[in-house]
């Protein structure tokens, strides 16, 4: 049996600092770091591991890891939609731009998070795109 942890008392302005910080750092796309953890990005924005968890949890209701990944795919879903070029990259390049190491982790969390595997979203993408040129 897990233990179940208690929520942290956060003070409101800290939440909100910590809140402040992480809108920062996805503008940024720091998420694309492959080697970001949880304890360097609680350095990174200043507070500790286990706040940072239970302020992530508590406004994207996922856990570090998964929030990361979602940004993630998201990034390279619009970057892939707004420029084309992306269309003739190999997945692994894609999967490395956006952060992931491994072509089949960032396959299976990329169909994970849109319901398409990589494959079929770039070939949905290029259909898109050859109407757009069309028009």
């Amino acid at each position: 049996d897990k233990e179940i942890e208690p929520i942290h008392n956060i003070p409101s302005s800290v939440e909100r600092k910590i809140v402040e910080k992480l809108k920062k750092f996805e503008k940024a796309k720091k998420f694309r770091n492959p080697k970001l953890n949880i304890s360097d990005l609680s350095v990174q924005l200043e507070t500790n591991p286990k706040y940072l968890a239970t302020i992530i949890k508590k406004y994207t209701n996922k856990n570090f890891n998964s929030y990361i990944n979602e940004l993630r795919i998201r990034y390279i879903c619009e970057k892939i939609h707004n420029h084309p070029e992306f269309l003739n990259y190999k997945i692994s390049y894609i999967a490395e731009d956006c952060g992931f190491t491994s072509h089949s982790t960032f396959s299976t969390i990329f169909k994970s998070v849109t319901g398409i595997s990589p494959s079929v979203f770039l070939r949905e993408e290029e259909k898109s795109h050859s109407l757009k040129n069309l028009n």
